[in-house]
């Protein structure tokens, strides 16, 4: 897991030299004001105690001196290495945002929105913050432990083998405490992460969750989750506690040994036994110092590493198997005429692995330029499925589809989206205004534009009874309207966004009878001459189109006109007689 962390930021964060060129900065500055000025300051202690005062004052200024430019090329580096980072936060958001919302749509059916937004932000913040912590705290306490035995393997070697055995013996002792810590630690993140996601459900189904009553079983489940949490917290701050407790022993027996042998060896007429023995106690102390901070310090970036781990999957290519071709071709729609030829398509069984679900089995459509197509059957039967094929959400298992003769698979997914207005069953609204809503493919429209395609999806009206008109805040998801209303502002923006080719797919289910009337005798108004897919549940909203295809187990079983096919008394009449209880069509 470290591994595949400090390859991730080595690659990232690792790749601008402003980086390396701020913490050789950082390097310098540590190297000055926590080594040099020490020594410094031991050898002022010598010249007072030889009463060589001239010298005293002389390595007192060398003191300031050194403590300035360390201060200096520590600014520096810090501003060098911060403003690397910031442009590469930036960078890696942007890379991060691509690569989640370029995943296939099988991909989202599959996980938790708030799950996926968390790690969204603990990958760029922990990313962060663990480049930080290598640069402050983690090079800090690695040059105070390392460099000071050092020289003290030079000024006094036997407190210098101390020094040494000590660090090497906390670090190989923190390694293994820090390991076993870690399975509670990895235990308590994706507790935190579960808890995150399930809160972030209910909030997101708010008016699904409140209807249902539920808040009791809601309660007794987070409180399992928050119990989980707890007793996962607990298990790790326990075990490092008691781990601990070693460590500190070791210390204080490697620091009481060195004071004793530096203090019983010191020759007290010698000024500089007793600039040996500042030296020496200021270096033990400050390995004592960042001996101590190493579990805190360990802790926080096994923490880091933990959050950010889980997020690195979504940056591999799993997940894109819909992908652009490497030589698109350009798809200028003229006709709109769409081909389905030989469609197989099936998907993949989550209970079972590897089997296979058919749905179609050599589906062929063909549906003229202009021609407004009403596709119908009992659920199941494959109408959302074929609307999400021409849209490329799945990919065919087999023949293809086709706009105007291109295959869609050899062209841009976005350029073959912005050729299609797409109104599916749930109304898709953003925490925005209404205006907002409407013009979100076409952003720099006219209000004139925006009113005029709420007049034709019959949004208008309510819209204009409503507080702040056109500037009301829907809500996350549309919440503060009702289903008819989200709809029709959602028809709305499929009319302005004036595609040549209009699929709705169920998008009258949320209406309310009066509305799905005015939408039926809109619906001339709404498609023009563009050619149109229309899925739906309600036969009273395809009765007017050009022809009806009723889907059966993913085969057509039976086409043609309302009237035409009300003739056959086949399944379409039989669909008839239950929504109309006998009626026919005026």
């Amino acid at each position: 897991m470290n591994r595949e962390v400090y390859k991730h930021l080595l690659h990232t964060f690792g790749r601008n030299p402003g980086q390396w060129l701020g913490w050789l900065a950082v390097v310098i500055s540590m190297l000055i004001t926590r080594i040099y000025v020490v020594i410094v300051v031991a050898q002022v202690t010598a010249n007072v105690a030889a009463g060589d005062i001239s010298s005293a004052e002389r390595h007192t200024l060398y003191f300031l001196i050194a403590y300035v430019v360390g201060l200096l090329f520590g600014s520096a580096g810090e501003l060098l290495s911060l403003k690397s980072e910031n442009e590469e936060y930036g960078r890696l958001m942007m890379v991060y945002h691509d690569k989640l919302i370029g995943k296939d749509m099988s991909f989202y059916r599959d996980n938790q929105t708030g799950y996926l937004a968390s790690v969204f932000r603990q990958y760029l913040d922990s990313g962060m913050l663990l480049v930080r912590s290598f640069r402050g705290e983690t090079l800090g306490v690695t040059i105070a432990l390392t460099v000071p035995a050092v020289v003290l393997l030079f000024a006094s070697p036997k407190v210098g083998l101390v020094a040494v055995a000590l660090v090497l013996i906390q670090a190989v002792y923190i390694l293994w405490s820090s390991a076993k810590v870690n399975p509670y630690r990895r235990r308590s993140v994706e507790v935190y992460r579960k808890l995150t996601g399930e809160v972030a459900d209910e909030i997101t189904n708010i008016v699904a969750f409140k209807s249902a009553g539920v808040e009791k079983e809601a309660q007794i489940r987070l409180a399992e989750l928050r119990k989980e949490e707890i007793d996962a917290f607990w298990l790790r701050r326990k075990t490092t506690i008691f781990l601990d407790l070693p460590r500190g022993i070791i210390t204080a027996v490697g620091i009481s040994l060195s004071v004793y042998i530096i203090v019983s060896g010191a020759d007290k007429s010698s000024p500089q036994s007793l600039g040996l023995i500042v030296l020496t106690l200021t270096y033990m102390f400050q390995i004592l110092r960042n001996v101590g901070a190493l579990p805190e310090l360990i802790f926080n970036h096994d923490e880091l590493v933990a959050k950010l781990y889980p997020a690195l999957q979504y940056l591999s290519d799993e997940h894109e198997d819909i992908r652009d071709p490497a030589e698109p071709e350009k798809l200028a729609v003229t006709k709109g005429a769409i081909d389905i030829d030989h469609v197989s398509f099936y998907y993949l069984s989550h209970s079972k692995k590897g089997v296979k679900i058919p749905v179609f089995e050599d589906l062929t459509i063909h549906v003229e330029g202009g021609e407004q197509v009403g596709i119908v059957g009992l659920s199941g039967a494959g109408k959302s499925t074929l609307a999400n094929l021409l849209l490329r959400f799945d990919d065919v298992a087999g023949g293809s589809i086709t706009i105007d003769g291109i295959d869609i698979r050899t062209v841009q997914q976005s350029e073959l989206r912005r050729n299609i207005a797409y109104v599916p069953q749930e109304p898709l609204l953003f925490h925005r205004t209404i205006r907002e809503n409407i013009a979100y493919f076409n952003s720099g429209v006219s209000d004139k534009a925006v009113v005029a395609a709420a007049k034709a999806a019959h949004a208008h009206e309510f819209i204009s009874k409503l507080p702040d008109g056109y500037d009301t805040m829907v809500g996350e998801r549309g919440v503060k309207l009702s289903g008819g209303q989200k709809q029709r502002v959602a028809i709305a923006r499929a009319v302005l966004k004036r595609a040549p080719i209009m699929i709705f797919d169920e998008a009258t289910s949320a209406l309310d009878s009066e509305s799905e009337q005015i939408i039926q005798k809109a619906l001339p108004e709404i498609l023009g001459r563009q050619t149109a897919i229309i899925v739906a549940h309600r036969l009273s909203t395809v009765a007017g189109l050009d022809r009806i295809i009723v889907l059966h187990n993913g085969e057509i079983a039976e086409q043609g006109t309302h009237d035409e096919l009300l003739k056959l008394r086949g399944r379409y009449w039989s669909l008839w007689q239950k929504q109309t209880n006998g009626g026919s069509h005026a």
